[in-house]
């Protein structure tokens, strides 16, 4: 066995059923696979690293400090396989389009960090001979221009039931609570919304309120999109919750994770870019869509196709 061949993705799978599910006979029943097999491979990770990743407990096992650092980025190994092949697989070749001389793209300031690069370049690349100008605000803001037709595109990570505006769901990602090392959380098997939404070191963010409320809304135990708002701006004001960390940065809400001055509700691809302790949300499960809009009275057209744009948001 080579140097590298014990990251091959068969073991790295094995390694992280076994630290999620806590023992090496759960891990066999998921996935279906012979005890010593995984055993065996827990071994050659070790051996190759020269660390030990688990300790044996009464009750199964448990990750060393050592193995909650591989456990991250053997997560990051798998995550970018899987974004490998589904680029591959979505591969199409676009059909030219009418070219315009000037566009307005709208990116949201949560993904404007990560994936503005990728974005403009596509869309300059597939379309050189137009100029780009761009508008970055928060996701709400994206719909409303795009409702008054005062940009062309945008990508939102709010949906939008506005009949005027025509959308494409690009990317579903699942969110997670990120957390510090030491966190109470660290060692819960089950985390609900309002659990984490009632940590004094919260740290908040507009975009995850909707989501919550949105999750509500489908149980017919919510108000309308004003009122969701106002709510919002209400919890914001209330003396009761001064230590709550204001952003809707995803970015700025992972180096506040980071450094240990709270917990967040960020998208898992997030919390696995910036190698941060997390788990998944048990009630609500609650995705991120992040859509492609225009205006329906809007006539420019872009020569990139909705597969493209995945891709970008992929990468």
């Amino acid at each position: 066995m080579s140097n590298q061949d014990f990251l091959n993705p068969k073991f790295l799978k094995y390694f992280i059923t076994v630290s999620d599910k806590g023992s090496i006979l759960s891990a066999s029943t998921e996935l279906n696979v012979a005890q010593p097999s995984i055993t065996r491979a827990i071994k050659i990770i070790e051996n190759r690293l020269k660390k030990k990743l688990f300790t044996r407990t009464k009750k199964g096992v448990l990750l060393t400090k050592e193995g909650e650092i591989f456990y991250l980025n053997a997560k990051s190994i798998l995550s970018f396989n899987d974004k490998v092949i589904e680029n591959i697989k979505s591969l199409k070749i676009e059909e030219k389009t009418k070219i315009v001389n000037q566009i307005t793209f709208g990116i949201p300031a949560t993904l404007s960090h990560s994936h503005k690069e990728n974005i403009l370049w596509l869309i300059k690349k597939n379309n050189s001979n137009i100029r780009i100008k761009v508008v970055e605000d928060d996701s709400f803001e994206m719909i409303n221009l795009i409702k008054q037709n005062k940009i062309d595109f945008a990508i939102t990570c709010i949906n939008t039931q506005d009949k005027n505006i025509l959308k494409s769901n690009l990317y579903s990602d699942p969110f997670c609570v990120a957390f510090y090392k030491g966190h109470k959380f660290q060692n819960l098997k089950e985390i609900n919304i309002e659990m984490i939404r009632k940590e004094k070191n919260y740290i908040f963010r507009n975009t995850c309120e909707f989501f919550f409320y949105d999750y509500l809304g489908k149980k017919g135990v919510v108000p309308g999109y004003s009122e969701v708002q106002k709510n919002i701006k209400i919890r914001k004001e209330n003396s009761n919750d001064r230590d709550i960390i204001f952003t809707n940065s995803d970015t700025t809400a992972s180096a506040c994770v980071k450094s240990g001055l709270g917990v967040a509700i960020i998208p898992e691809s997030v919390a696995i870019d910036h190698k941060l302790l997390f788990k998944k949300i048990s009630k609500p499960s609650i995705n991120r869509e992040i859509f492609f809009i225009q205006n329906k009275q809007n006539k420019n057209t872009i020569n990139t196709s909705d597969e493209a744009l995945k891709n970008a948001l992929w990468l």
